[in-house]
């Protein structure tokens, strides 16, 4: 993947682009923001640029180029985090994975890591002369994820880098580096895809269907490997769930406590997670149908443009609801899950919030 195929992100071509043409790129880049919005992907196009035979940004065809995108160019390795006995056919997957579409990395592993028996490797290779004589470029993703001890020596190689190498640190959690690492490094930020931008690439690149890639680019919360997964979900029957735990909300204590036993016993953590996620577009598109009202300017700022009627309903249900402070009741049930506080805990607390919530706003 050259510059020119990485989805937006003008501002960081930009500064990369500038600061190779005056030959001022820093020895190590700190290449950071959400999952799924080009990082990787411009790390790859980065090394591409400084080991081009054409000495071209936006080549691509080259054999250097193409050996780049196989991560085959032996002046080039990418490390990512990984057990400590990983299986060879394991590391397989994941590089074609990555060959095959740098916004999409295949996940094999619960807890992997950058082991300092890595770090100790990298810096045996950089230490050797490049193939080709342009200099070698070190990508490693995932970056947070070093080991301690990995990190520490990876320091050493930061404080006194070899000449002609590119380090490229790449993390969606910067705030969990060494900071004597981060403070090395020249940062540069990602930040989430504008829909738009999304939409088109899955019409181009995936032969979505125009309507299909609008409602998944609105719901991707600006991240490309997010809509890449909602390829394979049936959005629609997560939306129908949601239209159906929203009406439970207003029933009884002993629907609410059916629906959440229901929903632990049949769905996964994943798609609870999603179905929480989908619930916070909802509430954002009733705050914004009940400060703008029903017009078209109003519809091309919704998400649940296919639900708008059900929508209006709701709305006059619920008017002045206090939209900020359920859609942060919603945020904390998300963040329990994601630091796998019990599902029937986070899901219970988040319910009855609402339920207290829709009870006391509600006007009809």
């Amino acid at each position: 993947m050259a510059f020119n195929e990485i989805i937006g992100q003008q501002r960081v071509k930009s500064i990369l682009k500038r600061a190779v043409a005056n030959n001022r790129l820093p020895h190590a880049l700190l290449l950071y923001g959400p999952e799924g919005v080009g990082k990787t992907a411009t790390a790859l196009a980065l090394a591409k640029v400084l080991l081009c035979q054409q000495d071209m940004l936006y080549c691509g065809d080259c054999a250097d180029c193409k050996r780049v995108s196989k991560l085959s160019h032996p002046d080039v390795t990418v490390i990512f985090p990984a057990p400590k006995e990983p299986k060879v056919e394991d590391i397989k997957t994941i590089r074609e994975s990555i060959v095959r579409n740098p916004y999409f990395r295949t996940q094999l592993w619960t807890k992997p890591e950058i082991l300092i028996d890595t770090i100790r490797s990298l810096k045996k290779t950089v230490s050797m002369k490049s193939f080709e004589n342009k200099g070698r470029v070190i990508i490693l993703l995932d970056a947070h994820l070093l080991r301690t001890e990995a990190g520490n020596s990876l320091l050493k190689l930061l404080e006194e880098p070899p000449a002609k190498v590119t380090l490229l640190l790449v993390t969606p959690k910067p705030n969990l580096l060494l900071s004597t690492i981060e403070s090395r490094c020249q940062r540069v930020r990602f930040d989430p895809l504008p829909w738009e931008e999304i939409q088109a690439a899955l019409i181009q690149r995936e032969s979505v269907e125009a309507e299909r890639a609008n409602v998944i680019a609105r719901i991707s919360f600006g991240s490309y490997r997010r809509a890449l997964e909602l390829l394979d979900d049936d959005i629609s029957q997560k939306q129908e769930l949601l239209l159906e735990i929203l009406r439970k909300l207003i029933a009884s204590d002993l629907d609410i406590l059916l629906l959440v036993e229901k929903l632990v016993d049949r769905q996964d953590g994943k798609t609870i997670k999603e179905l929480l996620e989908l619930m916070g577009i909802w509430f954002r598109d009733a705050m914004i149908f009940h400060t703008l009202g029903n017009s078209d300017s109003t519809q091309q700022k919704l998400i649940n443009i296919e639900h708008i009627e059900t929508l209006e309903k709701f709305v006059g249900a619920f008017e002045s609801i206090d939209h900020e402070r359920v859609l942060g009741e919603i945020e904390k049930a998300i963040t329990m899950i994601d630091r796998n506080v019990n599902m029937n805990l986070a899901l219970l607390q988040l319910f009855f919030a609402l339920k207290r919530l829709l009870r006391r706003k509600q006007n009809v």
